[in-house]
């Protein structure tokens, strides 16, 4: 499962980062070839943006490429390391359910009944990216809390030792 959402997102935030590039491209040409700039490449640009990040950003920690701050956490010793793990992934589910779930889901719904100016595009599609991120999240911090319970056993890690 988890390699079919690794593939789907990767090919989303690449295909949306080459359809980005080519509409500013656009955008260019019309604004300094045609003296006549394009009006919807704009705030499509804009709108993909917000999409690109988010999904980028679910993908990234799901990856655990993402930016972390793990010096003082590696100078402790490997039990310490793998419960120190499930203490952050369970910050992390806790700050997505309420920012990006709750949050998203608020915004989601205030933005019903409002419409893009040059796309005329209905406006709870651009805050949809925070709730889909929000799934992804939570999907990638569960199998982080998952590979880590499976690498407590390998290494035979007990509560009480």
């Amino acid at each position: 499962m988890r390699k079919i959402i690794d593939r789907i997102t990767a090919f989303l935030t690449s295909s949306l980062m080459v359809v980005m590039v080519l509409a500013a491209c656009w955008q260019v040409f019309t604004r300094f070839v045609l003296n006549a700039p394009s009006t919807v490449t704009e705030e499509f640009l804009r709108y993909s943006l917000v999409w690109l990040t988010m999904l980028g950003a679910a993908y990234t920690y799901g990856l655990k490429k993402h930016l972390a701050i793990v010096y003082v956490a590696r100078k402790m010793p490997e039990k310490i390391q793998r419960y120190l793990d499930f203490v952050v992934e369970a910050i992390i589910i806790v700050f997505i359910l309420s920012v990006l779930l709750f949050g998203g889901t608020q915004t989601y719904r205030s933005a019903m009944g409002q419409v893009s100016s040059a796309l005329n595009m209905p406006m709870q599609y651009l805050y949809l990216s925070v709730v889909v991120a929000g799934v992804l999240f939570i999907f990638y911090a569960f199998i982080h809390i998952f590979e880590n319970i499976h690498k407590i056993k390998q290494a035979g890690i007990h509560p009480k030792s």
